[in-house]
């Protein structure tokens, strides 16, 4: 079955606008959002806000169906002011895309803080599975991941070196520098509740907060450094599944960027843009 969403747990109170954009306020309850517990930047809560302000947006508009199972296939978010608390309200607006996406129909996000300032922007796109049998379709690469699994068990990175709270979770192996690339792992244990308490979804595979947190790992890593707030841009191909190992190959750095392409079993799955 797709997911609730109409039960949102952070967006709430939405109202359409003459302008046919959608206000809305965010919540700010611990209990039910744990992730309010890290910073404003951090990638579970730009992509955790990403979600369901953009499914309560959309559903306000009445452009959404929430019988069926959707997909995000792109993103991005530019950071604004990170020192004045969380998102206390937001708007959301349909929109035609610019750059390699011109013309296409999207969405923009603008979350703002408790002083008035814009927190994050957020730009997206997304296809809905209307007439597909999702979870047919879905266990057949389901079953592919299994068998590519890693019996043996994975080394992943020391903790320490990442500056994780207690909460979080290591998702990445050691970088050695001469392969090019950080390896991954996200299973059900590690990926989701209770295992791992700040990031949701359907745990039908490895969703956008996963993907954009393994680049913010992985970039820690390899900058040695774990004090970079990016900005960013994430293209999803492929489904990443869940339980088999991914690969982030750096296809591109710079002093304040960096491109990963994502793979897994030897098929590109995502490209992800980190900038600072």
């Amino acid at each position: 079955m797709p997911p609730n969403m109409t039960a949102n747990p952070y967006a709430h109170s939405h109202e359409v606008m003459a302008d046919g954009s959608v206000v809305f306020q965010c919540s700010r309850d611990l209990a039910v959002n744990p992730w309010l517990a890290l910073a404003p930047h951090h990638p579970v809560v730009v992509q955790t806000q990403s979600y369901w302000t953009a499914v309560g947006g959309s559903i306000a508009l009445q452009g959404m169906e929430t019988t069926k199972w959707t997909a995000l296939t792109w993103t991005d978010w530019e950071l604004g002011d990170g020192v004045g608390g969380h998102a206390v309200r937001g708007v959301y607006r349909n929109a035609t895309l610019e750059g390699e996406h011109a013309g296409q129909l999207g969405y923009s996000i603008e979350l703002v803080n408790q002083r008035g300032a814009v927190i994050v922007t957020i730009r997206g796109k997304g296809v809905v599975f209307r007439n597909r049998n999702f979870e047919q379709w879905r266990e057949g690469a389901k079953q592919k991941a299994r068998k590519a699994g890693m019996p043996g068990g994975f080394a992943y990175a020391d903790k320490a070196a990442l500056a994780l709270t207690n909460d979080e979770r290591v998702l990445v192996a050691p970088f050695e520098p001469a392969c090019g690339y950080v390896e991954a792992l996200v299973d059900g244990t590690n990926g989701f509740p209770p295992g791992n308490p700040m990031i949701g979804g359907s745990g039908d595979h490895v969703n956008s907060t996963h993907l954009h947190e393994l680049a913010r790992q992985a970039l820690f890593l390899i900058k040695r450094r774990t004090d970079i707030d990016t900005s960013g841009t994430m293209s999803l191909n492929r489904y990443v599944e869940l339980g088999a190992p991914v690969r982030l190959h750096i296809e591109d750095q710079a002093d304040n960027a960096i491109t990963f392409e994502v793979a897994q079993m030897e098929k590109p799955c995502a490209q992800i843009n980190l900038r600072w």
